[in-house]
Order: C-alpha cells, then sequence, then structure tokens
C-alpha cells in the first residue's frame, strides 16, 4: 500500500518530466498499479466503498471512482447496495468470482494435476493425468478444463517438477490462446502457501518437497528468493562429505519405498537418517534467511511424513547432542495443502501477472 501511495501522489512536474523523456513511471502503470491493488483489496477484505477504498490506497474518491469504473466494465467487481448500513446505505464493490478463471497444471515425472481456478480462489474444477495415457489426453483434460469457463481462462501457470514426464513446449501448443507462466513447483507450492495456506508469517516462507527430489521454495522479503544463478533451494545435491549419498539418495522418495519394501524396522531406520540430513539442510537456510515458517510437503505418504516432521523436532537425548535449535529457527510443520498445491499455486500466476499486485 505504501507503493500505491507514493505512486499515485507523484508531484505532476515529476510526472510530466517523466512523460517528456520516456523514463521514470507513466500515468498507464499508475493506474494499472491503482486498480490491481484495488481489486486485491477488494479480494482479501470483501465488498468495500470507495470511502473505505480511498483510506487504503491513499487516493482520492473521485479517483477510486474512475479505478472501480474500470473493474466494474471488467467484469471483475460489480455495484451494490450495503446492506444493514443504517439510514446511510453507500454503494459498495464486491467481487465477481466468475469474473475470470486460470488454469494451473503441476507437472510431475509421471503425471499431472490440473485445475481450473477463479478469481475468488475456487477451484471449479479438476482433471489428473497420468504419463501412460499418452499426451492426446493431456491435450483432453485441458480442453475439458477451459469449457469449465465461460470466457477465455486469462493464461495456463504450469509448475515444473524436475524431470517432468512431458515438455513444456508440448503442453504450450495444446493452448495456443492462451499465455504460459512457468515456474518451479517449489515456487508454485510457496505462492499457494502464501494466498491459501499459511499465509505470508513474518520473516518469510520456506516449503520443502520430497518426491524424487528434495528441494525448496523460499519466500523471503515480499518476494520468492531464486537466487544469482536461479539455483536457491535445490538442496538435494547436498552431502555432508565426499564419500556420502546425497540428500536426494537418503530422504528421496526412491530411498523411502526401498525401505518401505523391507519393513517397518527398515522405515524407521531410514526416518532417522532422513530426518537428520533434512535437518542438516533446514538449519543451513534458516540460518542465513531465518524464515518465520518452514513446512514440508510432497509425495511421502501422510502418516510417514508426519513421523519425519515429529523426529526433526524430538528432544531426544541423541538428537541434542547432534543440533540444539536456536531461538529463531522456527518449528517444522506439514504443509497445509495437499503435496504443497503446486497446481493451486501455478493457476494463481495469470492472476498475479495479469489482474494482481506482483511480488516480483
Amino acid at each position: 500500500m505504501r507503493a500505491g501511495r507514493r505512486l499515485s501522489r507523484a508531484e505532476p512536474r515529476e510526472r510530466a518530466a517523466a512523460e517528456k523523456d520516456g523514463t521514470g513511471i507513466s500515468p498507464g502503470d499508475i493506474a494499472d498499479h491503482n486498480s490491481r491493488a484495488a481489486l486485491a483489496l477488494i479480494r482479501a477484505n470483501g465488498a468495500m466503498t470507495r470511502q473505505e477504498l480511498s483510506a487504503h490506497l491513499g487516493l482520492t474518491e473521485p479517483a477510486v471512482t474512475g479505478i472501480m469504473k474500470r473493474l466494474v466494465g471488467q467484469g471483475l467487481v460489480f455495484e451494490r447496495k450495503r446492506l444493514d448500513a443504517g439510514r446511510y446505505t453507500p454503494a459498495e464493490f464486491a467481487l465477481k468470482p466468475d469474473g475470470a478463471h486460470a488454469l494451473g497444471v503441476s507437472l510431475q515425472p509421471d503425471g499431472a494435476d490440473l485445475l481450473l481456478l477463479d478469481l475468488g480462489g475456487a477451484v471449479t474444477a479438476r482433471q489428473c493425468w497420468r504419463t501412460g495415457d499418452g499426451e492426446d489426453a493431456l491435450a483432453e483434460a485441458l480442453e475439458t478444463l477451459m469449457a469449465e469457463s465461460a470466457t477465455l481462462p486469462l493464461g495456463l501457470g504450469i509448475a515444473l517438477a524436475p524431470d517432468c514426464g512431458v515438455d513444456l513446449p508440448v503442453v504450450a501448443t495444446m493452448v495456443p490462446d492462451l499465455p504460459i507462466f512457468s515456474m518451479p513447483d517449489t515456487e508454485a507450492a510457496v505462492n499457494s502457501e502464501r494466498l491459501f495456506g499459511l499465509g505470508e508469517p513474518e520473516g518469510g516462507l520456506v516449503v520443502v518437497l520430497i518426491d524424487r527430489n528434495v528441494r525448496a521454495g523460499l519466500f523471503i522479503g515480499g518476494k520468492v528468493f531464486r537466487g544469482m544463478h536461479g539455483r536457491a533451494g535445490q538442496i538435494g545435491a547436498m552431502r555432508p562429505g565426499r564419500d556420502h549419498p546425497s540428500l536426494d539418495e537418503v530422504a528421496g522418495l526412491a530411498a523411502y519405498q526401498a525401505a518401505a519394501a523391507k519393513g517397518e524396522e527398515a522405515v524407521s531406520a531410514w526416518i532417522e537418517l532422513a530426518a537428520m540430513r533434512l535437518l542438516d539442510a533446514i538449519v543451513a537456510i534458516s540460518g542465513f534467511v531465518s524464515p518465520g515458517a518452514v513446512l514440508v510437503g510432497g509425495a511421502l505418504p501422510d502418516a510417514v511424513l508426519d513421523r519425519l516432521i515429529a523426529h526433526m523436532g524430538h528432544d531426544r537425548e541423541r538428537q541434542e547432542a547432534y543440533f540444539v535449535p536456536a531461538s529463531w529457527i522456527p518449528p517444522i510443520r506439514r504443509t497445509t495443502l495437499p503435496s504443497g498445491g503446486p497446481a493451486l499455486g501455478a493457476a494463481c500466476a495469470p492472476f498475479m501477472e495479469r489482474l494482481l499486485p506482483k511480488t516480483t
């Protein structure tokens, strides 16, 4: 909101200079930002009056009127009289959840989860595709989801797991009329937790996903953190020494499945080793970025994931000898959404890119 006020109150002389030499922020940029901010407020807080929007945005009521006129014209909000407001019944603006939709796809090595998300954050349709079904079946699933939307979706967000079962360009050819927004599935999982799950804790958020690979998504300082070369969060390659196996080899899904095939005793041994190695990685992350929350999810069975997390948090004698957590390292918890919610987070991308305030 501070950015909204700063942009909306730029001095006329500064605006004129920016327009003259082509630098700075244009009036169109300002209008776009304010429209996005207003829509985000209504989406988060429910119906709001001009006066309420004016106070939150730091804009005059006539300016708010212009913004709302555009949003109403786009079919994203509608105007109505506020109920139970006493003698004076002001007009308020409410979100039209079906005013816009977006597609989200989580591409994994063995298939894909697909969904259609409306502007209010409700999943209106789902599809599931397995690699063995063939690419035609994936195209059919996308077509079925698009048919559920009264208007053309804003775009397709794609969450990419390592070693996906189908290439991104192949998926793009299946929806030629839609813009594509792709991201790692860890980033999508972070977005879904921010918007639909845990929220944005003070200090930021780390989401660790465990399936064939172990990896992390980071939301720090109000934005997704990818690192200088886009490799931040690739913790699966970590190993405590040259002759030790990597975190992927120790804590990945294949290692768990191998242990499960041998019985409960092997699973317990795997949990103990995997928990210690995961704790190494989480401490390494927390020691540098000090997040407000660390969540773990992925493809492990829920009961096994809970045991793994509990093992990392138990104050047993041998663990205390290995690691004593500092007060600023948060408790480790399970993700609040199934499998970290990558498909849901991916579906948010078209909204964030085209309608809502951007975080990056």
